[in-house]
């Protein structure tokens, strides 16, 4: 599907179409349609842990239009790694897309207030705790 960024992705501030590919339950491709940028993994937050929870900001939920909680889609940007383990997780700073009407958008949350979340937790961590409870 095809998103319009509202609230432009850091680093990526001129960048604002870009389409999502879903992959599979837990992962995506997510790439501009625009600019020779290069394409980002993105991961589904609850694969890896069962407290992942933020409050949207007013302003960023107005930008994105999202007046329904069942039309916001979170991802969490990774830095892909070999072997797998050895990846990254953005929890800080989520990517938020309204599916209902194709906007998206990057909210940096503060990290006071979510001392939890990392910009860039080890997959690893969440791993050994998936292990862990099986």
């Amino acid at each position: 599907m095809q998103y319009q960024a509202v609230l432009p992705i850091l680093g990526f501030n001129d960048v604002t179409s870009y389409r999502l590919e879903k992959i599979d339950d837990i992962f995506y491709r997510f790439a501009s349609t625009e600019a020779d940028t290069p394409s980002f993994t993105l991961i589904q937050p609850a694969a890896l842990r069962d407290d992942y929870a933020f409050e949207l900001p007013e302003s960023a939920a107005e930008r994105l239009g999202l007046a329904r909680e069942e039309d916001a889609l979170v991802l969490n940007l990774m830095i892909l790694d070999t072997p797998l383990e050895n990846s990254h997780v953005n929890f800080l700073a989520p990517l938020v897309f309204n599916t209902a009407n194709g906007k998206m958008g990057q909210v940096v949350l503060d990290s006071a207030k979510y001392p939890g979340y990392g910009l860039a937790d080890p997959l690893r961590n969440f791993l050994a705790h998936e292990k862990d409870a099986s």
